[in-house]
């Protein structure tokens, strides 16, 4: 085969456009010297294919992939792992694309790119990029058509339609294996990340970071409660516990696995709550919940300080049952290690809080007179902002005494700081408080934008209690919500805020909906799920893998069967003479007016039968007979039409149904 006729401009342009869809959602994750030699390779391809150029020698070829190789290695620290190797195959890739001398090698290269497009999921499992991806296979399979058309060069039609028509026989065995492959502990994409961070929380606060965080819309869980929905100022969920002062910063103590349990030291004082929660993958170990959770699900634990943590990081969707009491005694008995670690300070920060605090120890040294003192403050004194002052080094003593205005994180820290001054254990506590109700779906949905921070303090007798300064300077805050303390935050917020109709807030419950369904049976499915599915479609009650292997294959051959069946029904009538084909076209038509033909009957003889029943066809339906009997038994030379002719009137007839 002439190797020219396949890599044409135009085959190696589509070759390039899907490419760059599929490789377009890694470029912000990719160093910048990986997408320079992308778009390189790119161009590079596109011109040799645009002057019919001779590609780089091997040499050069292997000379260029050693050297990202070795990039690769001292931008990462190693040549094994998820990023790293999704570098390496992208960069690879378009180094094949660039070198391809055959239609083998560009046949390789389309089916490599379909691998790509299933690492976009090791990131990103939305239903936006389900949607995104399916539509670079199609538009790869749309350029897969065009390097198998041989001896022209085929339409924009020519290739996407087919291509469509491709995925959707495809439907069928995608369903099959999707609900019947047996499902694994979990998805392929919860790979351990060399950057695990995801936007959240984090195990450490300054001021500043949670009010960065409420600027985003991003889902963290959604929760499905049992009963109604709690007051949003009950809605506190508990993540991270800070404990540890370094200056500017708290942070999280070490937690030893061997203080690690399963209950929690309190004492409820109302009916539990139960919910369920969805979790987004964050890739970290905690899990949240109400305060106070009555027990941890399973693969997880509490800490001393009532933190629930996952024993393996959340790196897929995860789903567990819960049940909290909002009201409770927290703590019997603070150890001299934990009383030590909730009064530590870090030297040499801070001096005016300090003196404050000293001051208001020898005014009272009642801790709960300290502390509403401190409320009053709060209330009288500050503003809540999310774009307060920038501090510097003795970041309490200026936002005190000087700015006076932040975010909850500032209320908390400074709150704690004092507390510990003061001789009163405390600790700061990062989460998330409230949240918004979908009223399509009941679903309470938190996102990053209800990110929260509040103190806890030992009292004697009492134990931890929440104290929480944020509700002392702005109870909006706590009591409606971001929104209603501060306004709409960011463009999409302010639209549906002046969306007086409410279409936008609508059109927004409706896709959290959607997504909400997309995480439950796509995402969500585990083998629990698929256990509920082959009850529900089946009537297999506790399916264990064998009955879903069984199930598997007999879909599978059931599939298989009917798509081969088609194909050769297909094919069959493909082989019949085109003559043939019309005149049974001409016969289905008439059988559809209720006329059928019966199999023994010759075509003057239906001919005489449809005239005696239908007269007004006869002028209209002998031209065809006569003309078919002709075609298919006269001599050539007596022969009124052509085949093609034929077909023609036979497509024009309409013979309609008896009045």
């Amino acid at each position: 085969m002439n190797t020219q006729a396949v890599l044409t401009l135009s085959n190696i342009t589509w070759l390039l456009a899907a490419m760059a869809f599929v490789i377009a959602p890694h470029a912000a994750r990719m160093p910048l010297w990986v997408s320079a030699v992308c778009l390189g390779a790119g161009a590079a391809r596109w011109w040799i294919a645009r002057h019919a150029w001779r590609t780089p020698p091997w040499w050069v070829m292997a000379l260029i992939a050693i050297g990202i190789a070795a990039g690769a290695r001292l931008e990462y620290g190693r040549l094994l792992g998820r990023e790293v190797g999704v570098t390496l195959l992208i960069a690879m890739l378009c180094l094949k694309v660039l070198e391809m001398r055959t239609r083998r090698d560009a046949v390789l290269a389309i089916f490599l790119g379909f691998f790509l497009a299933m690492t976009n999921f090791f990131y990103s499992q939305t239903l936006l990029m389900g949607v995104y991806m399916l539509g670079c296979v199609w538009l790869y399979v749309a350029t897969l058509i065009g390097f198998n058309r041989i001896g022209s060069e085929p339409s924009l039609r020519e290739r996407v339609a087919p291509a469509f028509w491709l995925l959707v026989q495809a439907i069928p065995l995608m369903l099959v294996l999707f609900f019947l492959f047996p499902r694994l502990s979990g998805p392929l994409w919860r790979m351990p990340s060399e950057d695990s961070a995801a936007t959240g929380l984090s195990d450490e606060m300054t001021p500043g970071d949670i009010s960065k965080l409420s600027q985003s819309e991003a889902v963290v869980f959604r929760v499905d409660f049992d009963g109604p929905v709690p007051q949003n100022e009950d809605l506190y969920w508990r993540g991270p516990v800070l404990g540890l002062h370094f200056g500017r910063s708290w942070r999280a103590a070490f937690v030893d696995p061997r203080a690690a349990s399963a209950n929690l030291d309190y004492q409820p004082q109302s009916p539990p709550v139960h919910y369920r929660v969805t979790l987004q993958p964050h890739n970290k170990p905690w899990l949240f919940a109400l305060d106070m959770p009555v027990r941890a699900p399973d693969d997880a634990f509490f800490t001393p300080d009532f933190q629930m943590r996952s024993r393996t990081l959340v790196g897929s969707l995860r789903s567990y049952p819960m049940a909290s009491h909002l009201r409770f005694k927290a703590g019997s008995v603070l150890t001299s290690a934990e009383r030590r670690q909730n009064l530590q300070l870090a030297q040499g920060f801070n001096p005016r809080a300090r003196r404050y605090a000293e001051q208001l120890l020898a005014e009272d040294p009642d801790p709960k007179v300290i502390i509403e003192k401190l409320m009053a403050r709060y209330n009288r004194e500050f503003d809540y902002t999310v774009e307060p002052p920038k501090l510097g080094v003795n970041a309490v003593d200026e936002f005190l005494f000087d700015t006076k205005k932040g975010f909850c994180e500032h209320y908390a820290g400074s709150f704690v700081f004092l507390m510990r001054a003061a001789g009163i254990p405390a600790r700061v506590v990062t989460g998330y408080q409230g949240g918004e109700v979908n009223p399509i779906t009941r679903q309470l949905v938190v996102r990053q934008a209800e990110a929260h921070a509040w103190a806890e303090v030992w009292l004697e007798g009492l134990g931890w209690l929440r104290a929480d300064p944020t509700f002392a300077v702005s109870p909006l805050r706590i009591n409606r919500g971001m929104t209603a303390a501060l306004g709409p935050i960011g463009v999409l917020n302010t639209l549906m805020e002046a969306d007086g109709l409410g279409v936008l807030k609508q059109i927004a419950f409706s896709w959290d909906a959607l997504n909400n369904q997309w995480n439950q049976w796509v995402i969500g499915f585990n083998a629990d799920r698929q256990r509920l599915a082959m009850d529900m479609f089946f009537g297999v009650k506790e399916a264990d893998w064998r009955d879903i292997a069984k199930h598997l294959l007999l879909g599978v051959f059931l599939v298989g069967g009917t798509a081969g069946t088609l194909v050769l029904l297909r094919a069959y009538r493909r082989r019949q003479p085109p003559l043939i084909r019309s005149w049974n076209a001409l016969c289905e038509k008439l059988a559809k007016a209720g006329l059928p033909r019966a199999p023994h009957e010759a075509p003057l003889d239906y001919l005489a039968r449809i005239e005696a029943a239908r007269p007004d066809l006869a002028f209209r339906l002998r031209p065809l007979v006569d003309a078919y009997v002709a075609l298919r038994y006269a001599p050539q030379d007596q022969q009124p039409v052509d085949v093609t002719a034929f077909g023609a009137m036979v497509g024009e007839f309409r013979a309609g149904r008896a009045a």
